[in-house]
This record gives structure tokens, sequence and C-alpha cells, in this order.
């Protein structure tokens, strides 16, 4: 889940560059100079402490710093920074007690006893064992964690941005090539992205959600390997009836959905071996 989530911070990073910036030059030059300012407090500080207190160490620095920031905009720069900072910081942490996360689903009693150790340790700095599926464990924050540090300071998109987050880190997305969520909460999950993007059309943020969600539309349509949303290995070809019944279920609840023609044009084409690129080309549409 980190991954995917530092791919979606950097699209911000990228597509904020491309953004038309319509402040007068003074506005952005006190934000360049908080954000300079905020950068030693930002900075994962290699020093004698260790790893798990550099990651506590570095998020009192940053709320001592956000109490004291000069603008929402240098809120959100020192959110950016600080996020990729962690991601660093976290790949250590993991890297350190990769022994421990090897043990995770092992079930001798020395290995869940360091388990268990390791994961009281993970707790009291805010961490949590966080299960990525084939036997793979990640150290993730908590899934608020950084709603709660930055909410208040932060742009209103932002704010938003980081509260749909969190709601959505609480539970593992997919796994094994399959969703773990249900289609319905994927249905509900769509929803959520696109009331962000008609509040938020001018969101330096815009073009990374958009394309998480298109990905989040293709995933409810189409599935995954090990949970597809139609039957293809025989001969009669059909959408299994959990589908169609979720399917009917959105275009009854949102039917001023972007996605209403997608399901449309899915149940109309879902037997064609070129259904991703009928797909992807209405979506360029959208």
């Amino acid at each position: 889940m980190r991954k995917i989530f530092v791919m979606i911070v950097s699209g911000i990073l990228l597509s904020a560059c491309k953004q038309p910036d319509n402040k007068n030059i003074s506005d952005k030059q006190e934000i360049q100079k908080d954000s300079a300012k905020v950068e030693d407090s930002s900075q994962t500080v290699k020093s004698d402490l260790g790893l798990l207190e550099q990651f506590s160490k570095n998020k009192n620095e940053v709320i001592l710093k956000l109490k004291s920031i000069a603008n929402k905009e240098a809120a959100n720069a020192l959110y950016e920074k600080y996020y990729e900072e962690n991601n660093i910081l976290l790949g250590q942490i993991e890297e350190k007690e990769s022994g421990v996360l090897d043990k995770f689903y092992n079930e001798e009693e020395n290995a869940k006893r360091e388990v268990k150790l390791l994961g009281d340790k993970l707790s009291k700095h805010q961490l949590e064992y966080f299960e990525i599926g084939e036997g793979y464990v990640e150290i993730e924050p908590l899934p608020d964690f950084y709603y709660k540090i930055f909410k208040n300071y932060v742009t209103s998109d932002y704010k938003d941005y980081l509260y749909l987050k969190s709601e959505e880190n609480k539970t593992l997305y997919s796994a094994d090539a399959g969703l773990v969520i249900s289609f319905k909460d994927l249905g509900d999950r769509i929803i959520w992205w696109e009331n962000f993007m008609a509040k938020y059309p001018n969101s330096k943020l815009f073009i990374a959600v958009k394309e998480e969600y298109k990905n989040y539309q293709m995933d409810y349509l189409i599935g995954q390997d090990n949970t597809p949303t139609a039957e293809r290995a025989t001969e009669e070809n059909y959408i299994y009836p959990e589908n169609i019944e979720e399917f009917n279920r959105f275009l009854k609840k949102y039917p001023k959905s972007p996605t209403v023609s997608l399901i449309n044009l899915f149940r109309e084409n879902f037997k064609s071996e070129s259904i991703h690129d009928i797909l992807r080309a209405e979506q360029d549409k959208l």
C-alpha cells in the first residue's frame, strides 16, 4: 500500500508543476521561503537514535513546525516532503526488521514471540504491521497518521484528500491478484473520488487522483485476475449475478455518476477481447 501511495504523491508533485499559477510573484516567494524553512525539521536526520525513535522525533518536529507555519500552501509542501522522507525511513526500518517480518506467518513459538515484541514496539511509535498478500508484510503508520497531523493546517483539498486516504488505508485493497474489499465498497469509493474531483477541479492533487480513480473504475468493471466480474472460460460468457446486482445498485443509487456510462458500455461489450481498450477510450472522454 505504501508503494502505491508513494506513486500517487509523486504524481502530485509532478502534476503540480503543470498547474497554472495565478498568484503574484511575492506570494510565490513567501511560499518558497516557508517551504525552505521547514526543510530542516522534516528531514530524516541520520543520528545515533534508533530508527523507530528517529521516526517519532521527525514527527514531533513536524508537529512543532506546523504550529508556527505561515500559510496553508507551505503546510501542503511540508506534508509532501515529510511523506516522502517518511517512506524512506520506513523502508530502512523494514530492512532492519526483515528477519522478524519474514517470520510473521511462522507458527513456532519463538517466531510468534519476536513478532509480538516488535508489534508492541511499533505501536508505541504509531506504526503497525500491514499484510499485503502473498506472504508479505510491511510496516505502516496508522491509517489516520497523516490526517491527524496535518488536518488543521493544510488547504481544504489536501485535508479532504488525507481524510479519504485515511479511510481507504483502514483495509487492504487487493492481494494475490484479487480484490480484498467488496465490489460495493469499491463502487462507493469511486463516488468518493468523483465528489472530490467535482469539488476541487483546480487542485494540485487532481491529476494524480484521477489516475487512481480510473484504475478503481477498471477494477470495478472488470475485476482482477482472481476476482473477475465475468465468466470467460466457458462457451457462454456471462457477467456474474452478484456483479449484475451490484451494477444495478450503483445505477439506481448514483444515476448521475460518470461511471454509469462505463457500466452500460461494459455490459454491452464484456465479451470483447478488447474490452480494456474500449473502456479506456471511453474514460478518456469523461
